[in-house]
């Protein structure tokens, strides 16, 4: 049991290892390792062809910008695993009739039985990595997720005002965490 007269040592860290971001990397390193090896025994894919098929699935008909852009995703790996994926035959794309120019992407029949199959995987995944919580730890922790979402974007614009974007977050290599 801690001590109640010291400080939460979340809020005063001394060493990096008691920081919260460096904790919540290691966290979401470690599970996403886990995910990455289930996806790949399992179905063939990597981490990053599952958020891309599960973007593509969850936004249909979207172009390469724009799923990039929801997958938080730089534009040259998207366009990189995309291609990866028509050939593989998961992935079609169609030029719009009203606009040959642009490009939108959507599951191949192939496509959306891989992406079924990992979407239930990922879910069986995610229900044995919550199950050390009890129901109501796993609603205080969703609550708190919330919270801290929004506080890093508070904290981010403030950056970000003060700085400018240094650096495009899709540049960013921790942002590849699913």
């Amino acid at each position: 049991m801690s001590d109640p007269s010291l400080p939460p040592v979340l809020k005063h860290p001394e060493h990096i290892d008691e920081f919260l971001l460096y904790r919540l990397h290691n966290l979401a390193r470690v599970a996403v390792q886990g995910a990455g090896l289930m996806f790949r025994r399992e179905l063939g894919i990597t981490r990053r062809d599952w958020r891309i098929l599960a973007f593509v699935g969850k936004y249909p008909d979207a172009s390469l910008t724009q799923l990039a852009e929801q997958a938080a995703l730089d534009m040259v790996v998207a366009s990189r695993c995309v291609a990866n994926m028509v050939n593989k035959g998961l992935i079609a794309k169609t030029r719009l009739p009203e606009n040959k120019r642009l490009t939108v992407l959507a599951l191949t029949e192939a496509g959306r039985q891989v992406y079924e199959h990992a979407r239930k995987s990922g879910q069986r995944y995610n229900t044995e990595f919550a199950a050390c919580l009890s129901d109501e730890e796993a609603v205080l922790l969703d609550g708190l997720l919330k919270r801290m979402e929004q506080q890093a974007v508070v904290l981010n614009q403030r950056e970000m005002a003060k700085s400018g974007p240094l650096l495009d977050h899709n540049e960013n290599e921790d942002t590849d965490a699913e």
